[in-house]
């Protein structure tokens, strides 16, 4: 159960660092771009061309942060073990629940077929 909670802990934290230092990034990129851009005006086509694919290569690394967070959470190799363990647990559950069940479904079934007998002789 603690390499769940750790897992979730590493994910959140990695999501928030990355989501933190990549805003950030774009946040510089993007005054230093508007600095440019006021220090030549002229070369406003070429600061903005090159700040797009500057923020595009930013934001694919906040991507990269996400993709191995979920792959923390959902495809986390070392909770392989604890899963077999809690599967096999639950398969034990079932098959205690469906013994109940037949044991009950006997009970009631032997009940049920002997009331009406009863009353076959009380009517007679």
């Amino acid at each position: 159960m603690l390499i769940f909670i750790v897992s979730i802990a590493v994910a959140g934290i990695a999501m928030a660092i990355g989501s933190l230092l990549t805003a950030q990034a774009q946040g510089n990129a993007l005054a230093k771009a508007m600095e440019g851009i006021s220090r030549q005006p002229e070369a406003s086509g070429a600061i903005n061309g090159t700040l797009i694919i500057g923020l595009a290569f930013i934001e694919s690394i906040a991507i990269y942060v996400l993709v191995v967070a979920l792959i923390i959470l959902f495809a986390n190799p070392f909770t392989a073990p604890y899963m077999k363990t809690e599967t096999l647990k639950a398969e034990v559950e079932m098959l205690k629940l469906e013994n109940e069940k037949k044991q009950l479904e006997a009970q009631f079934g032997k009940t049920a077929e002997a009331k009406p007998a009863e009353k076959a002789v009380k009517g007679k």
